[in-house]
């Protein structure tokens, strides 16, 4: 094989290598639930997709805190919030968001807008006497 015809066809295999679909991460959405805060922010899910939802800079605690359901669609790792809003008696517009990372410490999504959201997850230490 002549070596210009090498090279050109070593070019289109690595272009099409290049353009093939990424592998889609995937994650383990049991490790939801659980209290996640960012800054003043925090948010609970809780394992039957519903949540709660406080700002403590606007001196809301998590007794007080908003209702929201939640669910992970795996096939695109999205992760959708529906707020209830107190004044309407309804559940809002559904939040869509592109879960990034997801693991036993950090919680990362981003907007459809691109904006991005870290959160950590809090440890919540029980007693050994606490049955």
């Amino acid at each position: 094989m002549p070596r210009g015809l090498f090279l050109v066809s070593l070019s289109i295999i690595l272009m099409m290598v290049s353009c093939g679909k990424e592998t889609k991460k995937s994650f383990d959405s049991s490790l939801l639930p659980g209290k996640w805060n960012r800054g003043t922010e925090y948010y609970r899910y809780d394992s039957d997709g519903t949540g709660v939802y406080w700002d403590s800079a606007d001196d809301v605690h998590e007794e007080e805190a908003q209702a929201f359901k939640w669910g992970y669609d795996d096939s695109d790792n999205s992760l959708t919030l529906i707020h209830w809003m107190e004044m309407t008696q309804d559940w809002t517009v559904p939040r869509v968001y592109t879960i990034k990372q997801l693991d036993q410490s950090k919680l990362v999504y981003e907007d459809r807008f691109g904006e991005t959201y870290s959160f950590d997850r809090i440890t919540v230490t029980v007693p050994e006497n606490e049955e």
